[in-house]
């Protein structure tokens, strides 16, 4: 049977999905120019000049005393660097490779392409990145998180892949083409994961793996979540993934918007709009190429900060754009894991989907504004979230109103444990914040009205529909 790797196109031609292609034994950048070669960081550079080095007989430095002595850093930043250095190479041992096979029926088209001629099955390949958010090596068990559309094909005769395998850092799989020009991958390393949850709508997966000796004889390690709601604006980061599908790396830049939507299509490249699904993503400059899609975007500390999901590659007339990829945000992606997680330990069974805690409440940011935080140095966005109409019957019927001003949600489990404290600061907060409720758990949201704030108290429970089901 031939292999036939599918292709991922966004929508608009403006954002692509992240997804490595591989078709007849090529890869494929989706939306590259051919200067993706232009991007170059330090630690090409420090290889350069050691490699210039040793053409000239001069003896091999080390990275730190690389910076001191060429790029003329002084010891707390060359100190900076390496830390990073460290981040960097624990965040590899928290990044995997991910595989998903699909099966796709034909029937005879008489057509372009040839294997629709005669109709039949072929296998198509996805390939992406993954990161370990929970392991446990003794028992060789872990969960990862990536993106829906590296598990999802609209036209495969399963949507979501029964097929999938991870591999990690150090084992990665290669491919390879036999004598009759197919493409294959090469299993060798392979660990087999199954799906225990989805969600199209935060293009989010999460895959599990169990009993694996590949996992208990190795290093990985899981990554750590940022607890941070929101981001700045020049704060470092870098991204490690499959980038374009050669095996897990690593590249940095910035954070360039803190906040934005994207829209995406994650089934074909038609005008339909039904199929088109928007997400809240942060901008960064780190390079990211086909294949990085669900990896982490991770801060100096080594944090996980954001899911890489796309990338920019073209503007609306055309002029093509350098270096502007999307994270789905942490502190979204983080409570959209742990539902599913407990869903499944709950209930031992794959979900598609999750629920959501309801208030019955429109809002919107009546204002917005920038201002420099004095204790922090960074500009902050504040934004004014006001209740703009209550929905008759809902659970905030009778005890909110317009014009209210929400400026805080905590959320506590039957016991009293609080799971969230989060100042409502920016519009996302609100409706992010909220997908942490659980069945009897206890929510106060703090209003402000007329100029005096005061809390108000809810219970969420399925039966009464204050716990909605989101695909």
């Amino acid at each position: 049977m031939k292999l036939i790797f599918k292709t991922l196109v966004a929508a608009l031609s403006v954002a692509v999905i992240a997804c490595t292609v591989v078709f007849a034994g090529c890869t494929v950048s989706l939306g590259a120019d051919g200067r993706d070669g232009q991007d170059v960081s330090i630690y090409d550079i420090y290889e350069a000049t050691n490699q210039a080095r040793a053409d000239e007989g001069l003896g091999q430095l080390t990275f730190l005393e690389f910076i001191s002595e060429y790029l003329s850093y002084d010891g707390t930043e060359a100190e900076q660097l390496t830390s990073l250095q460290t981040a960097i190479n624990r965040s590899l041992l928290s990044s995997v490779q991910v595989t998903a096979s699909f099966e796709v029926t034909t029937s005879s088209s008489g057509g372009f392409p040839f294997w629709q001629q005669q109709g039949g099955t072929n296998t198509y390949y996805s390939q992406g990145s993954g990161v370990i958010i929970d392991l446990n090596k003794d028992e060789g068990d872990m969960y990862i998180v990536t993106n829906c559309h590296v598990v999802f094909m609209n036209s495969a005769d399963e949507q979501y892949s029964t097929d999938i395998n991870v591999y990690i850092y150090g084992k990665e799989y290669s491919l390879y083409t036999d004598s009759q020009g197919d493409t294959y991958i090469d299993e060798t390393n392979a660990i087999p994961a199954t799906i225990v949850g989805t969600s199209i709508n935060y293009d989010i997966a999460l895959l599990k793996v169990e009993d694996s000796d590949v996992v208990k004889n190795s290093s990985v390690m899981e990554a750590v979540w940022s607890t941070d709601e929101n981001v700045s604006v020049g704060q470092t980061v870098y991204a490690v993934g499959n980038a374009a599908g050669d095996g897990i790396s690593a590249t940095n830049g910035i954070i360039c918007v803190d906040s934005e939507n994207i829209t995406l299509d994650m089934y074909d490249t038609t005008s339909n709009t039904s199929d088109d699904f928007t997400y809240r993503t942060i901008r960064t400059s780190v390079p990211i190429y086909s294949g990085n899609s669900g990896g982490g975007l991770f801060n100096a500390e080594g944090q996980l900060v954001g899911i890489i999901n796309s990338k920019t590659v073209a503007t609306q007339d055309g002029e093509y754009s350098d270096n502007i990829s999307h994270a789905l945000p942490a502190a979204n992606v983080r409570r959209v894991v742990q539902s599913m997680i407990d869903r499944y330990e709950q209930t031992g069974e794959a979900t598609n989907g999750i629920y959501k805690a309801v208030l019955g409440v429109t809002a919107q940011a009546l204002s917005s504004s920038a201002y420099m935080n004095n204790d922090t140095n960074l500009v902050e966005i504040i934004d004014t979230v006001e209740v703009s109409q209550v929905s008759s019957g809902s659970l905030a019927d009778g005890s909110l109103q317009a014009g209210d001003q929400i400026t805080g949600i905590k959320i506590c489990d039957e016991n009293g444990t609080c799971k969230e404290d989060v100042s409502v600061t920016r519009m996302y907060n609100l409706t992010e914040v909220l997908i942490s409720a659980r069945e009897g758990d206890s929510v106060t949201v703090t209003v402000l009205r007329s100029g005096e704030e005061n809390p108000v108290y809810y219970t969420f429970t399925v039966a009464s529909s204050n716990l909605q089901y989101y695909l």
